[in-house]
Protein backbone atom coordinates (compact mmCIF):
# COMPACT_ATOMS: atom_id res chain seq x y z
CA UNK A 1 0.00 0.00 0.00
CA UNK A 2 2.78 2.61 0.34
CA UNK A 3 3.26 2.82 -3.26
CA UNK A 4 -0.16 3.46 -3.78
CA UNK A 5 -1.14 7.42 -4.75
CA UNK A 6 -4.57 9.19 -3.54
CA UNK A 7 -6.59 12.08 -4.68
CA UNK A 8 -6.74 13.04 -1.51
CA UNK A 9 -3.93 15.66 0.72
CA UNK A 10 -4.06 15.50 4.54
CA UNK A 11 -2.02 17.80 6.35
CA UNK A 12 -1.19 17.82 9.85
CA UNK A 13 -2.42 21.25 11.47
CA UNK A 14 -2.52 22.49 14.72
CA UNK A 15 -5.23 21.02 16.68
CA UNK A 16 -6.34 18.62 13.89
CA UNK A 17 -5.90 17.52 10.17
CA UNK A 18 -6.57 19.60 7.05
CA UNK A 19 -8.48 17.26 4.14
CA UNK A 20 -8.47 18.71 0.77
CA UNK A 21 -9.04 16.96 -3.04
CA UNK A 22 -9.70 18.72 -5.98
CA UNK A 23 -13.55 17.83 -7.71
CA UNK A 24 -14.81 18.83 -11.13
CA UNK A 25 -18.61 18.35 -11.73
CA UNK A 26 -20.00 18.18 -15.02
CA UNK A 27 -23.73 18.73 -16.48
CA UNK A 28 -24.67 15.46 -18.14
CA UNK A 29 -28.30 15.30 -20.61
CA UNK A 30 -31.29 16.07 -18.31
CA UNK A 31 -31.02 16.01 -14.33
CA UNK A 32 -27.62 14.10 -15.06
CA UNK A 33 -24.55 15.71 -13.37
CA UNK A 34 -21.20 13.78 -12.92
CA UNK A 35 -18.27 14.31 -10.20
CA UNK A 36 -14.60 13.41 -11.08
CA UNK A 37 -11.96 13.15 -9.10
CA UNK A 38 -8.69 11.17 -9.86
CA UNK A 39 -10.29 8.27 -11.28
CA UNK A 40 -13.29 8.11 -9.45
CA UNK A 41 -16.59 8.90 -11.05
CA UNK A 42 -20.25 9.77 -9.57
CA UNK A 43 -23.16 9.89 -11.19
CA UNK A 44 -26.37 11.63 -9.78
CA UNK A 45 -29.83 12.12 -11.61
CA UNK A 46 -33.39 12.75 -9.84
CA UNK A 47 -36.26 10.71 -10.21
CA UNK A 48 -38.89 11.26 -13.24
CA UNK A 49 -41.51 13.37 -11.12
CA UNK A 50 -38.52 15.72 -10.65
CA UNK A 51 -38.00 15.86 -14.46
CA UNK A 52 -34.87 12.96 -14.04
CA UNK A 53 -34.97 9.83 -16.04
CA UNK A 54 -33.97 8.17 -12.55
CA UNK A 55 -30.53 6.30 -14.04
CA UNK A 56 -28.53 7.19 -11.09
CA UNK A 57 -29.22 7.95 -7.14
CA UNK A 58 -30.37 11.54 -6.30
CA UNK A 59 -28.33 13.98 -4.81
CA UNK A 60 -29.38 14.12 -1.73
CA UNK A 61 -28.95 10.15 -0.74
CA UNK A 62 -25.40 10.85 -1.82
CA UNK A 63 -25.39 13.50 1.33
CA UNK A 64 -27.05 10.53 3.40
CA UNK A 65 -24.32 7.82 2.78
CA UNK A 66 -21.87 11.03 3.49
CA UNK A 67 -23.47 11.36 6.73
CA UNK A 68 -23.53 7.55 7.17
CA UNK A 69 -19.81 6.79 6.21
Amino acid sequence: MANETSPFQITPVAGGFELGFEVRAVKGEGQVKMALFDHFEMLCDEGTSLGGANSAPPPLAYFAASIAF
